[in-house]
Parts: C-alpha cells; sequence; structure tokens
C-alpha cells in the first residue's frame, strides 16, 4: 500500500512539471529585440515608419501599433556632436551686375617720348656782307710839282694853290728862293676820299670793294701790306677807285641742324572706377550628411632607393698663362662729363701728324687781358706747303671767318676737327675728302697778321651731343 502511494506521488510530480515546460519560455527567446538609440532631428522630410517587429500571440510585451511613426538617423560615430541641421531655403540671389560693371574701361594707350636726338651737323648756304665802313674826306697826300726851266717860286705857288711863304717853308727853302730845273717841291695836302674800317676786315677785302690793288692802298697810306688794321681807321683811298658797295659772298657753312620737335605725350591721368557695393549674399546652412570615419590605414613602409654611386667627372688640367701676355688694349674711357688732359692724350695718340713745322709764336691758352688762344700760332715761311694733320673731310674752305684770313676746317673721325687758318692759298674745296698729309694750302699773312705763319687749332667733342672744344694740340701731336 504504501507503494502504491509512493508511485502514484511521482507521477503527479512529473505530470505537473510536463506542464510547467509547456507554458514557460527561456528569457532569451520571450524578450523583443532590443532596439537602437535614436535622436531626434527636426528635419522636415516625413520620417519613414519602421514596421514593428511580429510579436508573438503569447507575448507579454507591449508592442507599438502600425499607425505609430518613428523617427530614425544613422547614428555618428562615438565622441562626434550631433549634427543640427535647419531646413534649406533658396540663397539670396543678389542683384544682377549690369553689362557696364562687368566690362571694364580699356587702359589708356600710352607711348613714351622719344629720346632726344643728339645734333646733326649740316651744310648750310648763306650770304654774308662785309667791308660795310663808311667812305668819308680825308687829307691824301702832297702835291708835287717837278720844277721847269723859267720857273720861280711865285708860279709854282699858283700852280699848287697854295701862298710862295707857304710853299718856301713846307720845303725848307732860304732867301732869294731860288730853285733849279729838275727839283721836286711839295705842295700842300690833296683832297681824298678814306675808308673807315671796321671789325673783321682785311686789305684784300677793301681792295675788291674798291676795285683797286690792297697795294695800292698799302703805298697810299704809307703802310706794310700785311699789317694789322685796326677798328676805326681811316685808310686814303688811291686815286681812280671805284667803291661797288660792301662785299656780298655766298657760302657754304657746317651747323648744327636743331632736334626734331616731337610733342611729348603725356599720360592721360588713370580713373580708377568707384567699388561697385554689393548686398551681402545670405547662405543657408546646407544638410550635410555625416559620414562614417573611414578606418585609419596602416602605411606601409617604404623601401629604401638604391644608392646610385656616380663617378666624379675628370677636371680639365689649369691653363698657365704665358709668360710674355701681350699688352692689353687700351681701356674705352667714358665720354661723359669733362675729360681730363690724360684722358684726351689717350683718344688721340697717333691720330694726328703736324701740319707744318716752324717756332711757335703763340701758345696754347690765356694770354692776359681777356684774350685767348684756341691753337697754336706756328712761324713759317711765305708760301711753305700746309699739310692735313689726319685723314677727314673738308666741311670749310674760304676767307669769310673773321680774324682768320683764308681758312680751312676738316671733320675727322670720333668727334675730332682740326682748323688751319692764315692761309696764303687754299688748295682744297668744301666737301672734299683729304688724306693724312695731303696739302691743304700754303702758309701766309692773311687776316691782319705782321708776318707769314699758320694758327692750327684741334677741337674735339666726346660724344654728338656734346660741342667740340678747342684742346691744346701739343697733347695729341707727335713728337
Amino acid at each position: 500500500m504504501t507503494l502504491y502511494l509512493t508511485r502514484s506521488t511521482l507521477i503527479l510530480l512529473a505530470s505537473a512539471s510536463l506542464a510547467a515546460c509547456a507554458t514557460y519560455e527561456p528569457f532569451g527567446e520571450t524578450t523583443p529585440e532590443a532596439t537602437r538609440p535614436v535622436y531626434a532631428t527636426r528635419m522636415p522630410q516625413t520620417p519613414a515608419a519602421v514596421p514593428p517587429a511580429a510579436p508573438r500571440a503569447d507575448s507579454p510585451v507591449a508592442v507599438p501599433q502600425a499607425s505609430a511613426t518613428v523617427e530614425s538617423q544613422v547614428l555618428p560615430p562615438p565622441g562626434a556632436r550631433p549634427l543640427i541641421v535647419t531646413p534649406s531655403t533658396p540663397p539670396y540671389p543678389g542683384p544682377t551686375p549690369s553689362s557696364a560693371e562687368t566690362a571694364a574701361p580699356p587702359p589708356p594707350r600710352y607711348e613714351p617720348p622719344p629720346p632726344p636726338e643728339a645734333p646733326r651737323i649740316v651744310m648750310q648756304t648763306i650770304t654774308r656782307t662785309t667791308i660795310t665802313g663808311k667812305v668819308v674826306d680825308a687829307d691824301g697826300p702832297p702835291k708835287v710839282y717837278t720844277v721847269k726851266s723859267g720857273d720861280n717860286l711865285s708860279a709854282i705857288a699858283r700852280k699848287l694853290e697854295t701862298t710862295a711863304d707857304q710853299l718856301a717853308k713846307d720845303n725848307k727853302l732860304k732867301e732869294p728862293f731860288l730853285v733849279k730845273p729838275g727839283q721836286e717841291l711839295k705842295g700842300p695836302q690833296s683832297k681824298a676820299k678814306a675808308y673807315v674800317v671796321g671789325p673783321g676786315d682785311t686789305l684784300y677785302g677793301i681792295a675788291r670793294r674798291f676795285s683797286v690793288t690792297a697795294t695800292q692802298i698799302a703805298e697810299a697810306n704809307d703802310m706794310e701790306l700785311n699789317a694789322p688794321l685796326k677798328s676805326g681807321k681811316k685808310l686814303v683811298l688811291p686815286e681812280g677807285f671805284k667803291d661797288k658797295g660792301p662785299n656780298k659772298s655766298t657760302v657754304t657753312i657746317p651747323v648744327e641742324a636743331p632736334p626734331s620737335t616731337r610733342p611729348i605725350v603725356t599720360p592721360p591721368p588713370v580713373v580708377t572706377p568707384p567699388p561697385v557695393v554689393r548686398p551681402p549674399v545670405v547662405v543657408p546652412p546646407v544638410t550635410v550628411p555625416v559620414q562614417p570615419r573611414p578606418q585609419p590605414v596602416t602605411p606601409q613602409p617604404t623601401p629604401p632607393k638604391p644608392v646610385v654611386v656616380v663617378p666624379p667627372k675628370p677636371q680639365p688640367a689649369p691653363v698657365r698663362p704665358p709668360m710674355n701676355p701681350s699688352p692689353s688694349p687700351v681701356p674705352v674711357i667714358p665720354t661723359t662729363g669733362p675729360l681730363s688732359e690724360q684722358q684726351i692724350s689717350a683718344l688721340g695718340r697717333g691720330r694726328f701728324n703736324w701740319p707744318l713745322r716752324g717756332d711757335i709764336i703763340s701758345d696754347f691758352g690765356p694770354k692776359g687781358t681777356g684774350q685767348r688762344n684756341d691753337g697754336l700760332n706756328i712761324r713759317a715761311r711765305a708760301g711753305e706747303p700746309v699739310r692735313s694733320a689726319a685723314s677727314g673731310d673738308v666741311v670749310y674752305a674760304g676767307d669769310q671767318v673773321p680774324g682768320f684770313g683764308n681758312l680751312v676746317l676738316v671733320k675727322h673721325a670720333d668727334g675730332w676737327v682740326t682748323a688751319y687758318g692764315h692761309l696764303a692759298r687754299v688748295d682744297v674745296k668744301m666737301q672734299q675728302k683729304v688724306t693724312q698729309g695731303q696739302q691743304l694750302g700754303q702758309a701766309g699773312a692773311s687776316g691782319g697778321v705782321s708776318e707769314p705763319q699758320l694758327h692750327f687749332e684741334v677741337r674735339f667733342a666726346p660724344s654728338p651731343a656734346d660741342r667740340a672744344r678747342p684742346i691744346d694740340p701739343r697733347l695729341v701731336l707727335g713728337k
């Protein structure tokens, strides 16, 4: 009996355990799926509806209804701040710039002025008028009477339009004032015409105006043919002269041509247009989706580059200078600013020869009382040949320069000019090319000098823009 009860009790306990197992589920299967946290946003878009998980019919957990909506978004990476996105609005368009604002005015065209031109030497034909002095009355030479047979002092005095006493006094006669046939008696001075010498006049020019010879004028005034003439001196004109008026001659001389006058263009002022003021453009915030942070990439070690060994280039053997180097060329001397005597001597060394040899009458430089000699006056024999100091072009040959007589100017290369004055004769013509040593004329005493001589000048212009200035000829002439 007892055994039967015990067996019945065990069967009841087993049945109760089986019933309990039929109504109980494990913890992991009855708990609904864990939902991920959601961050609320203010997005204007309609959030997508998330369908709820299908619950079990006998699950005790409450499930949301199908009509409910849930906002969701991808979670930001850990540690990142949530991004607040505001509704987007169309950007402010702003004013549309006009064509006048967008088209900038063309820049003013400015042409720089041309550089100043250097002075040029041109030949100009001019008409000169010389020997313009006046003709005045003057006392001529005394009248001379040769006594004839039967003449007496009173008769001779009447012929000479004077008195016997004055005639005896002029000829230093003593009483009884006897005269002999063939004796010459000087009477009173005759009336004549005289020419008043002007600045730069020469004896040959005066003789050309009055149609006489220079020798006749010198004899009428008891003077030497080469005597200097002073301004204001009266020269008695010989008998039979004919006044043709002032001498007029047409000569061609070198002059400096003025540079071309081109107007200087002044650049117009640059006008800066006023800046265009536009209202600020308000850019609303833009929705930017947050991308997940990329995974860091571990850099791979870079293999070392192979070392290429470049052999050194062979160096050429040093070149030693020769034992006797050739002399260096003459240094170029700058031509801007005043040049020293050493520089002028270096530039003109070996260029010129003496035009003739002789004693120096007047050296180069100041001579006191405001006078100055721009060259050398060399004593010469009348008719001695005068030769060109260097090759060049004859730019002047004539006697129209006051104080120089017959004058020849020769232009050489590199800004050099030589002058030859007081010539008795000129053997070259203008614009003629001459060589070094060629005869230009003969030495003389023209131009109012007292003895035959040559006035020789050397002038130099460092650049075409400078004027040729006289220098001491001894600096460039040979020994």
